[in-house]
């Protein structure tokens, strides 16, 4: 199958959940407390059996998956402590032989296909366990294992589990890199692609899962690029996916006294952005050592899924927004008061701001031929001007909603940015199309 083809159904769900959960979160240090804070394995492996999730973890999880609006969702099957959450033949540091004593993975996939969701799993290439991670010259003889246990885990992720949509894969540091940089060691002169065989691994993942979406972080550009805690557009041209927290620490999973989560109206502005500007947003979650999603956190996903069940045709299978810059990135003072998606001959603003009563178009061609609030259905007052901008009148003087009002306009054609005009404006002339 053609990249174009696998990535159809990814470029119109927009929005998934990623959630960072495994044995570190009943340590609640976040999901790198195993190599950040060097824990021997005689302290760190007890923890797995304080991880105890509860029998309706999945099904909870999967439920606020879809009731915040999201369309996918990938767990953690590995992060790098090494700890399988499915059943693995490789060893007994895994889910089902040390700990909760159940196949966790196989929970997941079930409850997310009931839900509807696309199936998503995570994996880390590094594994802290390995002492050559650490000490690379001293340890070599370990890299074939490390290589070959990474390619027998995979096998079982991709052939065990049914249909899987994406593989994610983190860790892609080569030995010597340890927790963060290069502090830790010298690492390997080996690139990420060529140590852990990602091309020969990569074609094996599709053999089995022809239809599966690989990202970037084998040391392959496969299917789509991975900015993380930023929303930035691919500057290749390659498809994107954001990821980011809900909070503002310096973590991915359970912190049961963070300060810093972000607002309903955050969640959302993030969202829209990375829509806007033509990707996707993978929210993640860090759920507590039972797999229940923190009640703030819950609360506020919620909100956005309100705002989704009735603002949705502005987000999903919408096309990037209309932007003034270069390389799909925003430039000037432009919209300052929202952001614009567009489907065929329609451009949906989404306020950030709201300016109140009135709305003034500029700077896009064609024409808008007719405007409704769709936050209420209220049908919009039209004004044009001799310069070619349109005044969209008749808002209402407050918000009509509490995280984001939204305009759908009917252009004269698809619209897109007037990027040169001339000084004629000034008097109140026609601005030409480009």
């Amino acid at each position: 199958m053609e990249k174009n083809e696998r990535l159809k159904w990814f470029k119109e769900a927009k929005y998934g959940m990623f959630v960072h959960w495994g044995i570190y979160s009943a340590i609640k240090h976040g999901e790198q407390a195993f190599g950040r804070d060097l824990m021997p394995k005689s302290e760190y492996e007890p923890y797995a059996f304080k991880f105890k999730p509860a029998a309706d973890w999945a099904d909870k999880i999967t439920v606020k998956a879809v009731d915040s609006g999201m369309k996918y969702i990938v767990l953690t099957t590995r992060h790098h402590d090494g700890y399988c959450m499915f059943d693995t033949a490789t060893n007994n540091f895994n889910a089902v032989k040390t700990g909760p004593g159940r196949d966790l993975v196989r929970e997941y996939v079930e409850a997310a296909r009931k839900a509807g969701l696309k199936v998503g799993f995570y994996y880390s290439l590094l594994n802290w366990r390995w002492p050559a991670q650490w000490e690379p010259e001293k340890y070599s003889q370990q890299f074939p294992e490390m290589v070959n246990e990474i390619h027998t885990q995979l096998r079982e992720l991709m052939t065990n589990y049914g249909k899987i949509d994406i593989l994610w894969y983190d860790g892609s540091q080569v030995p010597g890199y340890g927790c963060h940089g290069t502090w830790e060691g010298t690492p390997i002169k080996q690139k990420t692609a060529e140590f852990y065989q990602s091309q020969k691994l990569n074609a094996m993942v599709r053999e089995l899962q022809p239809e599966i979406l690989i990202n970037n972080r084998s040391g392959i550009m496969e299917d789509f690029g991975t900015p993380e805690q930023h929303i930035t557009p691919d500057t290749e041209g390659n498809y994107w996916e954001a990821c980011m927290t809900i909070n503002n620490a310096p973590g991915w999973a359970y912190l049961p006294f963070s300060m810093a989560n972000k607002t309903p109206g955050e969640l959302l502005y993030n969202l829209v952005n990375a829509i806007r500007l033509g990707g996707n947003f993978l929210f993640n979650v860090g759920p507590n050592p039972q797999g229940y999603v923190d009640i703030r956190e819950g609360e506020a996903l919620s909100l956005v899924g309100a705002w989704l069940r009735k603002h949705g045709e502005a987000i999903f299978g919408t096309s990037p927004g209309l932007i003034y810059g270069k390389n799909g990135m925003p430039q000037g003072p432009m919209f300052q008061y929202g952001m614009w998606t567009c489907r065929g001959n329609t451009g949906y603003f989404i306020f950030t701001y709201y300016s109140g009563e009135e709305l003034i178009v500029s700077k896009i061609a064609p024409g808008i031929k007719s405007a409704v609030l769709l936050t209420t259905g209220q049908k919009l007052v039209l004004e044009k001007t001799t310069n070619g901008r349109t005044i969209i009148k008749g808002l209402p003087s407050t918000p009509p909603d509490a995280l984001a009002a939204v305009i759908k306009a009917e252009f004269e054609g698809p619209p897109k940015m007037i990027k040169k005009y001339t000084a004629d404006w000034l008097e109140g002339n026609f601005i030409p199309e480009e």
